[in-house]
């Protein structure tokens, strides 16, 4: 007989759960059965201050038995849900469960753990640890599946009350040895070692299970601020320096890279990637921080349907300067968000990039704020701005591989094997690539090689990632970039051949992100950046999908504004409209990207990646004119398309989305290597040029947010008109057919000259007269200003006669009681 002590760590310190029961294929006696029995389990408090559940059975084992084992949690209604989100190994198996083998020669007495998020239980962590352990040695039994305890450097030494402590945690799973050193005032340790604080010996470490190193000293206030790395001897005996993975704060902030050799500058001039970690307290701020950061009357919207998203990049703030904009010019930019209307922001990546001058997808490490935008107080801050003015905050995660310079990050960390380099994909055996060792990563259409998604500990990381982000600095959602990467695009890079267990891999880690995110927050707003056209990305993972919110609908971009050479299967409507003034528009074939857009999409007219990630990039003002001077008329129809644009994603039935500078008319290049150079004064043009577009920008934001209609997924195609450039549809709010609730009529005419009388009809245009509500070629937004009538009454047919002004996007309204 075997006693099992099963604990079940959250890793959160918010209440997810009231109770717990331990189900698992054994029975009551503790025999291997198919029929599981349940247990209940006792609430308790980790290492690392959060709460646990904990039982213990008694298993019977006569010959080799897996057992397989869950928990499900406890909501305070009394409801329960699953709390493993992970999935079996198997490529052929969803099961979300965790295993335990024991044969008959098992021990008396053997522990396992599960931790939902291991942010609080690696890297430099506090924890506190009862007397007796610490006189025992133990530093607080903070392992993994199997568990393990720490060891005191000064065993039998300890203080008799219980003592906090700090712990390092590291997976290192090929290195032979590790130790903890620590960095000096540059903030850099050379290959030779040089920059360390010789004051501070190195803390060595004791390997433990599944790869994972510990060291452990006492107290953890005392250690708050200091700088270290790790001294890894790899497999082959030589010796490699490398950051925590973990860290959450990295010192340099500048754009020296040493590369090995010795630096005595300063660390404010360091490349973060490659700079010292930093000991930092990760436990709440000050009650007061957060004490009031929201105001009850601007509520933080909480589904994707009710937002309007500013993509917005930090670097690219700061107006006036050349370097890198920061938090804080973040934080002056939310007054400037709040008049525009917008009530969620999505930021560029914010984790520790290379250098500071970039938009950030490379990530190096995946806790740690980018230290030169302003860190973890800088996020914060901005973060605490938005909610008072009733913004939520998307921060957009790079998981679809690591920074391209991650020579002290993951790349080879305790190996120089190929096939060893744990947080990479490798395909077969060394050998099979004898000639090529690179040959075994494998590529997948992003700027680096796939992460390894069938380890737990590169899954963990990717995980414990999001969950500190929600966590401790209350970010609202996220938005994840290239998920098709993950789950599709996987390719041996020897010879481009696909990686099947590579994106079966990558479709299990998504499931289990997304379904850990909802366990943290159940109102977490996930998004994908998908492109595979797959339903499941946005199918709830509990059903065998992803389990992503909403995805980003590119095709939608490709309809509307279709610069980058797309072919004819794509309307290409601004493209089109700007390279020929009098021929017809791809009308009809639009109508389907926006019904399209009804499935769960987010829709943009624009985005960082297609104003400047392209060959062919530019800003959509000046497609709009085929790159003539904006100048007299010229202008105005740069204005007026942009108008129609704005109207036609902001109305449709995804959710809207635009690119900083859309809504002030930004002409100047947005790349990604020179946007510092190119920074436009986005106060400036709202003040002048961009006054226009900035008002109808917000006035269709509010009506967007104002109205149910237009946050409905309901959507109709009431008229195309190829020739004459015209499309007209219906949206509405209240249950499938029935007549009651809100109805918006919207119509667009893209053509250059207006239509004095026109002709819609359509069956569910009859019924009682559409009101105005808004017109784009209203004089306040630099429209022409003609007259709308106060109410379009239909005939019986369903017949309405409306002046359509040029190049203007008409909205009407009407309610009906039922």
């Amino acid at each position: 007989m075997t006693r099992v002590d099963i604990e079940y760590r959250t890793g959160v310190r918010g209440r997810i759960a009231v109770g717990a029961r331990l189900v698992g294929s054994w029975d009551a006696d503790g025999r291997p059965s198919d029929a599981w029995a349940s247990t209940p389990m006792v609430a308790t408090v980790g290492p690392d201050g959060c709460t646990a559940f904990r039982a213990s059975v008694t298993l019977d084992v006569h010959t080799p038995t897996t057992f397989r084992w869950g928990v499900w949690l406890v909501r305070d209604d009394g409801s329960q849900f699953w709390g493993i989100p992970g999935e079996v190994a198997d490529p052929a198996s969803t099961d979300q469960v965790r295993t335990l083998a024991l044969g008959p020669d098992a021990p008396a007495e053997v522990s396992t753990t599960f931790t939902l998020s291991g942010h609080h239980f690696l890297g430099a962590v506090p924890v506190t640890v009862p007397a007796d352990d610490v006189r025992d040695g133990a530093a607080g039994g903070v392992g993994g599946e199997h568990g393990s305890d720490g060891e005191s450097e000064s065993e039998g030494t300890g203080p008799t009350a219980d003592a906090e402590r700090i712990l390092f945690r590291v997976w290192a799973p090929y290195a032979r040895a590790v130790e903890v050193a620590f960095g000096g005032e540059s903030g850099y340790i050379a290959d030779d070692g040089h920059g360390e604080d010789a004051a501070i010996a190195h803390l060595p470490m004791r390997p433990g299970p599944d790869g994972v190193w510990e060291a452990s000293a006492e107290g953890f206030a005392d250690w708050a601020g200091r700088r270290y790395l790790y001294r890894v001897t790899r497999e082959d005996g030589s010796v490699a320096w490398r950051t925590d993975m973990y860290s959450r704060q990295q010192c340099g902030g500048g754009d020296v890279n040493p590369r090995g050799a010795h630096y005595d500058g300063t660390a404010a001039d360091l490349d973060g990637t490659v700079s010292c970690s930093v000991v930092v307290d990760p436990r709440p701020q000050p009650a007061d921080f957060w004490a009031d950061e929201f105001a009850p009357a601007r509520p933080v919207p909480r589904r994707v349907e009710e937002l309007v998203i500013y993509e917005l990049h930090v670097g690219a703030l700061g107006f006036g300067e050349t370097r890198a904009g920061t938090f804080a010019d973040a934080v002056a930019f939310v007054d400037y968000l709040a008049d525009l209307g917008v009530n969620a922001v999505e930021l560029l990546p914010v984790l520790e990039f290379s250098g500071t001058r970039s938009w950030g997808y490379g990530t190096s490490h995946f806790l740690a704020v980018e230290k030169s935008a302003g860190g973890r107080e800088g996020l914060a801050g901005f973060v605490r701005a938005c909610h008072r003015r009733g913004i939520a905050v998307l921060v957009d995660l790079v998981f679809n591989h690591y920074t391209q310079d991650a020579e002290r990050a993951a790349w080879m960390y305790g190996t120089t094997t190929p096939s060893h380099n744990a947080y990479y994909w490798y395909e077969g055996t060394d050998a099979d690539h004898a000639g090529f060792p690179d040959g075994g990563y494998v590529d997948n259409l992003s700027s680096g090689y796939a992460p390894r998604y069938h380890e737990e500990q590169v899954r963990a990381l990717f995980v414990a990632s999001a969950v500190a982000l929600l966590e401790e600095f209350h970010v609202d959602g996220f938005r994840l970039d290239q998920t098709t990467s993950i789950h599709l695009y996987n390719a041996l890079h020897a010879d481009g051949r696909p990686a099947a267990a590579a994106n079966v891999a990558g479709r299990k880690f998504l499931r289990e992100l997304c379904q850990t995110l909802k366990t943290v927050a159940p109102d977490v707003i996930l998004i994908a950046e998908d492109h595979s056209g797959w339903d499941a990305v946005t199918r709830p993972a509990p059903a065998g999908g992803l389990g992503f919110d909403a995805r980003w609908f590119v095709d939608f971009y490709h309809h509307l504004i279709g610069d980058k050479g797309e072919g004819p299967e794509y309307a290409r409507l601004l493209e089109t409209a700007g390279n020929d003034l009098t021929g017809p528009l791809a009308m009809g074939l639009f109508a389907g990207a926006l019904v399209g857009a009804a499935d769960r999409t987010v829709v943009y007219p624009e985005s960082h990646d297609e104003a400047g990630n392209s060959e062919h990039s530019e800003r959509n003002i000046l497609v709009a004119v085929n790159d003539a001077p904006l100048v007299g008329e010229t202008r105005w129809y740069a204005e007026a398309r942009i108008r129609c644009v704005t109207a036609l994603s902001l109305l449709a039935p995804g959710t809207p989305m635009f690119l900083m500078g859309d809504e002030v008319g930004a002409t100047k290049a947005y790349t990604y290597d020179h946007f510092t150079e190119d920074k436009e004064d986005l106060h400036g043009l709202r003040e002048g040029t961009g006054a226009g577009l900035f008002a109808a920008h917000r006035d269709l934001a509010g009506l967007r947010l104002a109205s149910p209609a237009a946050k409905s997924r309901d959507i109709e195609i009431l008229h195309t008109n190829d020739p004459a450039r015209v499309i007209a549809f219906r949206r509405w709010s209240g249950p499938a057919g029935e007549t009651r609730g809100e109805e918006l009529l919207v119509v667009v005419s893209l053509n250059n000259a207006p239509f004095p009388s026109y002709l819609l009809r359509h069956p569910s245009l009859s019924g009682t007269p559409w009101r105005p509500r808004l017109s784009t070629d209203a004089a306040t937004y630099g429209g022409r200003g003609a007259p709308v009538a106060e109410a379009l009454t239909p005939t019986a047919d369903g017949t309405v006669d409306l002046a359509l002004p040029a190049v203007a996007a008409l909205v009407f309204e009407r309610t009906n009681a039922g």
